[in-house]
């Protein structure tokens, strides 16, 4: 009788894993990510990402190229949809619509607010993401809840980050690092280095570098300063 429970046990539990190995098919060397719980290993494309309400829990190894993406609107939208009161999910908890482990280029720029980009991603326009572990680049303008690396546009906004914002100006709800703006850098909580003609941060633990510098402690113009937390 013990025999068979233990049978049984085995039988189900070799089940449970075959299905959870299953949870996304195996495509190579290349496949649309205009599917479901596909792994792509090589090369993925498509038109745009976005669409779909539901999670497709599609993942790219390798290059992701997006011929036409929403970035091309993303210029038009009244403010930028990060909002200081958001709660940010861990990365590894977050159901994701897209994660690309590689490359992504995009020709106007991706908009997904739930995907993510382990590498390096390129949109002509605008890109609008949920996580960056690496270098980011557009020419308009660059959204994304949670950055590590490089930020690199015109205009950057980021909900928190660590690593580098270059760009006209740059935003922030809370970052760790290095803003340089040619107009303006802005955050809420910043503990690192700003630099650019107009730098303001309401919680500040570093150093700010303009013509004229605020945060909680003063307003200095030139150089700026506050390292008590």
């Amino acid at each position: 009788m013990n025999n068979r429970l233990i049978l049984i046990m085995l039988i189900f539990l070799y089940s449970g894993v075959k299905g959870y190995g299953q949870d996304r098919k195996n495509h190579f060397p290349a496949a649309t990510f205009h599917q479901g719980n596909a792994q792509i290993t090589g090369l993925s494309f498509g038109i745009a990402s976005g669409f779909k309400e539901t999670h497709t829990n599609v993942v790219t190894n390798g290059t992701r190229l997006e011929l036409i993406g929403l970035g091309l609107l993303l210029p038009l939208i009244p403010r930028s949809p990060i909002n200081e009161n958001d709660n940010l999910f861990s990365v590894r908890e977050f159901e994701f619509t897209e994660k690309i482990n590689g490359l992504n280029i995009s020709g106007s720029g991706t908009v997904c607010g739930d995907c993510i980009v382990n590498g390096l991603t390129v949109g002509a326009i605008g890109q609008y993401l949920y996580a960056s572990n690496g270098i980011s680049i557009s020419i308009v303008g660059t959204i994304i809840k949670k950055q590590n690396g490089l930020q690199l546009s015109m205009f950057n906004d980021v909900h928190k980050g660590n690593g580098l914002q270059v760009g006209i100006g740059n935003s922030a709800v809370d970052y760790k690092g290095i803003q340089i703006g040619l107009l303006s850098n802005d955050v809420l909580k910043s503990r690192g280095i700003q630099i650019g003609l107009f730098n303001k941060s309401k919680n500040l633990k570093g150093l700010q570098v303009g013509l004229w510098n605020v945060n909680q402690k003063r307003k200095l113009p030139l150089i700026n300063w506050n390292f008590k937390a």
